[in-house]
């Protein structure tokens, strides 16, 4: 796992959206701040959509990250839904002090979804969303 210093980004890392968590190899502190691109787009079923995703409504105050599209690029400090947060491609991300008492602070990506639902999430091999991280800060 490695640390991005300032201005640094990394490689492209493919989101399989069928999975609940998807490694960055990146390690974050609070503070810190990042940027993401999303270029790309994954199917939920039937449904294309890029790392904005689609939908809303009542039925996404069951998603991981409530009140989210569903398929929006999330994220998670640590294999842990608790500290889930919606990509904003537009904004950066600044990691949240509660980071410090974590003893994973692996960064990971997902689609947002419901849990039981991650069966019928497919990448699209043509065109699978791929995102960029850059440290900003």
């Amino acid at each position: 796992m490695r640390q991005l210093a300032p201005g640094e980004p990394n490689p492209p890392i493919e989101v399989d959206p069928g999975k609940l968590f998807v490694p960055t190899d990146l390690s974050v502190s609070p503070g810190e701040r990042y940027g993401f691109k999303a270029e790309g787009k994954w199917r939920d079923l039937f449904r294309k959509s890029g790392a904005e995703g689609w939908g809303g409504g009542w039925l996404t105050r069951f998603a991981r990250v409530p009140g989210q599209p569903f398929f929006r690029l999330c994220g998670a400090v640590g294999r842990d839904d608790e500290s889930a947060f919606a990509v904003d491609l537009t904004h950066p991300w600044t990691v949240p002090d509660a980071v410090s008492t974590s003893s994973d602070r692996q960064l990971y990506l997902f689609a947002n979804d419901l849990c039981f639902m991650y069966g019928n999430n497919h990448a699209i091999p043509d065109d699978p969303l791929r995102v960029t991280i850059t440290r900003l800060a």
